[in-house]
């Protein structure tokens, strides 16, 4: 290990550690930014009582968004809304975005300015790796997410690292969903366990920040612990836009030591879907094409940004959807909601006969709202298709990209985008 030099995580965690840090130490770090959601919150005041605290370590560094269920849809849901916005006044939270004020919490502190490149933040849900798509690491700590509030801290080890080398651009009809869907094949768990994957490459330049989202939001579901992207000088001017003031870029060091790197071809991708039961059971939509839908989403910490919802507006512009279908759409924030409304999505989506909801997590959320019935067949973006995930449990959930869902919600069953006619690139 002597004379390597250090990957971004490493760099992260040794600033905030004050030493330097080397992937398996055993570190204490605190987290710069603490992200919860309302599910987690509402219980969050019951146990921290349980453990005699009356104080939060740091309550300014804790952000608690209202996003699995913006909209109570039964008088028990208005009760846990109710225990969220107590708990953010009794314990001064310094970030607290209730319901119509933010979004979805894996999305909108970036639009906000909050989240940085070599920021280390940790929070209860697990697609908090998405902060990745701007150079933050982001770690989730589940429930010991309440011990977090309590003392800003959880020990943890510093983890090895994944290079994802990308080179090239992705061919018309396929989008960055069906790459990062194809990643889940390609590396299995084992290599991607409890190690963080870093993208970087001259593909990446080709890529928006929506994009990067993408990628960092799916390889916790085959065991990584976190995903970040090599930051760059889009995502500078990204974050310059939106007050967040000067950002160190930082990069691994060339003589970085790596667990593995892979070399990706955006060129050669095609597009894919997940198959039931688990997101990494990844084959090309056209194993599965022709196959009869009920219910469709677009949305979700994934594929909720302002891009996906062009691509999928782009497809239902002008035309309805299968009568036999319901689609629902949810953007991820509320800058997104207003720039989908400003750019005339909205109007695309419910002339096509979609149902709009509320911005945040969406149907994704346990299919507290538009859910599956028993035996019926989904295909959406969100971020698992587990059993049960969106209501019946005998109901066979297919995830795939923006694009094939619209595709699919449009024709009533599994359908390749570019079979359509007048798909744009």
């Amino acid at each position: 290990m002597n004379g390597a030099g250090l990957t971004i995580v490493e760099k992260i965690l040794s600033r905030v550690c004050s030493q330097e840090v080397r992937a398996g130490d055993l570190v204490f770090p605190e987290a710069e930014l603490v992200t919860m959601h309302d599910w987690y919150a509402a219980n969050a005041g019951a146990a921290l009582k349980e453990f005699g605290v009356d104080q939060l370590f740091d309550p300014y560094r804790v952000l608690i968004s209202t996003d699995h269920e913006p909209v109570a849809v039964s008088p028990a849901a208005a009760i846990r809304q109710q225990r969220v916005r107590n708990f953010a006044k009794r314990f001064a939270v310094g970030h607290f975005h209730d319901v119509g004020r933010g979004g979805l919490g894996h999305v909108f502190p970036v639009e906000a300015g909050l989240v940085k490149p070599g920021m280390f933040i940790a929070g209860y849900d697990t697609h908090v790796t998405n902060f990745g798509a701007v150079g933050a690491y982001g770690v989730a700590v589940l429930t010991e997410v309440t011990e977090l509030l309590a003392l800003g801290s959880v020990w943890q080890t510093a983890p090895e690292t994944v290079r994802i080398e990308l080179t090239g651009k992705m061919a018309p009809g396929v989008f960055i969903r069906d790459v990062a869907q194809g990643l889940l094949a390609l590396l299995d768990a084992e290599v991607l366990d409890d190690a963080v994957v870093e993208f970087g490459g001259a593909g990446v330049a080709g890529l928006d920040i929506d994009a990067r989202y993408t990628l960092c939001n799916t390889p916790t579901e085959i065991g990584a612990r976190s995903s970040i992207v090599e930051p760059d000088q889009l995502v500078a001017d990204y974050l310059e836009q939106r007050g967040a003031g000067p950002v160190d870029l930082l990069k691994s060091d060339g003589n970085a030591r790596y667990r593995r790197v892979v070399t990706i071809d955006l060129g050669a991708c095609e597009p894919k879907i997940s198959l039931p039961p688990r997101p990494e059971n990844v084959a090309n939509v056209s194993t599965v094409a022709g196959l009869a839908i009920d219910h469709a989403y677009i949305g979700s910490c994934a594929s909720g940004m302002l891009s996906d919802l062009r691509v999928a507006a782009d497809l239902l512009r002008g035309r309805k959807i299968d009568p036999r279908v319901r689609l629902f759409v949810t953007p991820a924030s509320q800058e997104i909601a207003q720039a989908a409304a400003r750019e005339g999505l909205i109007e695309v989506f419910i002339d096509a006969g979609a149902v709009m909801t509320q911005a945040g997590c969406g149907v994704c959320a346990g299919g507290r709202v538009g859910p599956v019935a028993p035996a019926e067949v989904s295909i959406g973006t969100g971020t698992r298709n587990d059993p049960g995930r969106l209501g019946a449990h005998d109901a066979s959930l297919y995830l795939a990209s923006p694009a094939t869902v619209a595709a699919s919600a449009l024709t009533g069953k599994i359908t390749d985008a570019r079979c359509l006619s007048e798909v744009k690139p």
